[in-house]
């Protein structure tokens, strides 16, 4: 044994290029194992090997040897003993483990050609070759994972008994610590593909939407049952846990903009009263009529929100089918507008009146003022 490891180390040693790891077969999953790693692995596995065989050979030869003399043959049929009772356990395992293999690889292939009759239903449906009254196409996808987990999880409970030593207590007690362990631990994750699960079947938005969830707006990059991605205008990545997205109202500015009339952008300008309303509106939807991806019909409209104190709020209504440019339209609709005002003559100027009084004389009426008190201006009789 010490010659043919010694000679075996030498070879190893000597390698230059990957033996076993360096075919096309492991490159791709092994790229990380060098031929100097390769040879550490190589060196530990012939160390292992032999001290597996001599542990091997010691312990079949202190048998023998222990049975050559009638003192210590007893202590070798206990020794004996020790090793026939887990090598029998093995055996009889094994044996009494084939009739639950056969059950195992059935249920195995089962499921197998199960999920994939359900995957070719699932492409059918996702491409619209395939169509059921009240099911959405995005509904496929979705479906056939939640599909998969509850086939695969309803397998495994129907395998487990026939899994050898499901029965014994060890494996008991470490099933129930781990279900104690993802109870405990998964309580927001759970509830997040609860979450996901009702908005994927409530469909208030699908990948490629700009909707705004809450302060965030931008366009959705990717859905999952745990949490939803949207890229914002700026370019930045957002993050949204799915129960986050349940509680919060949900705003989707493609989904209408498809059909016929759009969807509506406005902006408000605050003018003066004396400037007439008339030539406000006018310069307002000219201006609105020059922006680009606005269109022509339905026609912008004018609404007068408000008439405040000082001035009138006007708010310009525009119709347009690109929401996911939103942010230059409304650019490019302020420029114009803010022209055609100036050409009109029109400041946009939000005034703010003041008055200006004597503190000294008060303009609570006489009737008012407590007795024994005389007010400048007004004359009546102090009866104190």
């Amino acid at each position: 044994m010490k010659k043919l490891f010694a000679w075996l180390k030498t070879k190893v040693n000597r390698l230059e290029y990957n033996i076993f790891f360096g075919s096309a077969k492991f490159s791709q999953f092994f790229r990380f194992i060098t031929p100097r790693r390769e040879r550490h692995i190589l060196t530990f596995l012939l160390r292992l090997v032999r001290i597996s065989i001599t542990i091997t050979f010691l312990v079949f030869y202190l048998p023998f040897l222990f049975s050559l003399m009638p003192q210590t043959k007893e202590y070798a049929d206990i020794v004996l003993g020790y090793i026939k009772k887990p090598l029998l356990f093995l055996y009889d395992g094994l044996v009494g483990f084939i009739p639950n293999l056969f059950f195992i690889l059935v249920i195995f292939f089962v499921t197998k050609y199960l999920l994939k009759f359900l995957k070719y239903v699932t492409a059918e449906l996702e491409r619209e070759a395939v169509r059921l009254d009240g099911f959405h196409a995005d509904w496929a996808r979705p479906t056939f994972n939640l599909l998969r987990v509850f086939i695969i999880a309803f397998a495994l409970i129907i395998v487990f008994p026939y899994i050898p030593g499901s029965d014994s207590p060890a494996f008991k007690g470490l099933s129930i610590f781990f279900g104690v362990l993802f109870s405990l631990g998964s309580t927001s994750a759970i509830s997040n593909i609860v979450a996901g699960v009702v908005i994927t079947y409530m469909r208030p938005f699908k990948v490629g939407d700009r909707v705004e969830i809450g302060n965030t707006i931008g366009d959705v990059t990717e859905r999952s049952l745990l949490v939803t991605r949207i890229r914002t205008v700026k370019n930045l990545d957002v993050t949204i846990p799915n129960s986050s997205i349940l509680g919060n109202h949900i705003i989707n500015f493609t989904k209408n903009a498809a059909e016929d009339v759009g969807i509506i952008l406005h902006t408000s300008v605050t003018i003066g009263y004396d400037v007439p309303s008339n030539d406000v509106i006018k310069a307002l939807i000219a201006g609105a009529k020059k922006t680009e991806m606005i269109l022509e019909t339905p026609t912008p409209f004018v609404l007068v929100k408000n008439l405040d104190d000082f001035y009138v709020n006007y708010e310009i209504n525009v119709y347009t089918k690109n929401p996911e440019k939103s942010a230059l339209i409304y650019s490019m609709l302020h420029e114009n507008i803010k022209n055609e005002l100036h050409a009109a003559g029109i400041e946009i100027l939000s005034p703010h009146y003041h008055a200006v009084r004597d503190g000294n004389v008060l303009t609570v009426p006489p009737e008012n003022v407590p007795e024994g008190y005389i007010q400048p201006g007004f004359k009546f009789e102090n009866k104190s």
